[in-house]
């Protein structure tokens, strides 16, 4: 008979990543989750991980075994014992992009004592491969990667705008019109410019979309961080594209001045992804009703 324990083990496993790691999960030493493990692939007849100096990797059938158990041993887990009226604490593992968690997600949490969250901030790319490999339960993307077993949900629609530092405000002033492109973007290539990265990911669509031609500038200051840009802005580096959530209270305080606000909303949706045989999982559910859907 299968023991429900080796399954737990080798949801772990499957999840972290390593043996180690899945038996400071469990709480159990790392010779009792391997022998569970073995036990489990013994049963079963399929070896469910290759074995490599750094990781478990799942097999084909340790995918699929995965994809079978993993929403039972949530379910399980998640029902209350006899002693005890509340639920089973979880952890809710996520990824994320760094900005939008600060400013848009953090302080909606939900915060109780059964509820904890392991945070981890990265590229969409990077993180829906996590997601898919087991070892995120949640990312928030920026774009939806088309993957059979990953599923999404809008989370948010994010508009960019084009802002500079205060004193923009009287360069507008003295004859550059915000509603006559043509000289407008004469005037903004100008401009010193402060971008993501050397490629300008943001700007080059902003200004395809608004222009509809290629930008053409180097940036004076590169920084991978949005909120530092936003700072940057203000302390009159130059120019940058931004999304609203970011500077629209900052446009209202005088620290930026809101160069451009296109009549043609440049737009970017944000998602909220999930493994799609995992829906019904409590702590899936919960997030879901954290972010309002039904």
């Amino acid at each position: 008979m299968i023991s429900f324990e080796w399954y737990r083990s080798f949801v772990e496993v499957y999840r972290v990543g390593t043996v180690s790691g899945a038996a400071q999960v469990l709480h159990l030493t790392q010779p009792a989750v391997s022998q569970q493990v073995a036990a489990l692939e013994s049963a079963l007849g399929n070896r469910l991980f290759q074995r490599t100096p750094r990781r478990m990797v799942p097999t084909e059938a340790g995918k699929r075994l995965y994809t079978q158990v993993a929403g039972a041993i949530e379910k399980l887990e998640s029902i209350p014992h006899k002693n005890s009226t509340a639920e089973t604490p979880q952890t809710i593992r996520i990824g994320t992009p760094q900005e939008f968690f600060t400013e848009q997600i953090l302080d909606k949490l939900p915060q109780d004592d059964r509820t904890f969250y392991t945070i981890q901030f990265g590229l969409t790319s990077e993180l829906i491969q996590q997601l898919k490999a087991g070892k995120l339960d949640i990312v928030i993307a920026t774009q939806k990667i088309t993957l059979s077993d990953i599923e999404y949900e809008l989370l948010f629609e994010e508009n960019f705008w084009l802002v500079g530092p205060p004193n923009a405000a009287i360069l507008i002033d003295e004859g550059i019109s915000q509603t006559d492109l043509k000289p407008l973007s004469q005037w903004l290539l100008t401009q010193p410019w402060i971008a993501y990265s050397e490629e300008l990911p943001i700007a080059r669509r902003f200004w395809r979309v608004v222009f509809g031609s290629r930008i053409d500038v180097q940036p004076r200051l590169i920084i991978p961080d949005l909120r530092a840009i936003r700072q940057a802005v203000e302390c009159g580096f130059g120019l940058s594209v931004l999304p609203d959530y970011l500077c629209a209270n900052w446009v209202k305080e005088n620290r930026l001045t809101l160069v451009l606000k296109p009549g043609q909303a440049v737009t970017n949706r944000i998602w909220l992804a999930f493994r799609k045989s995992e829906r019904q999982l409590p702590k899936i559910k919960r997030m879901l009703e954290f972010c309002q859907f039904k």
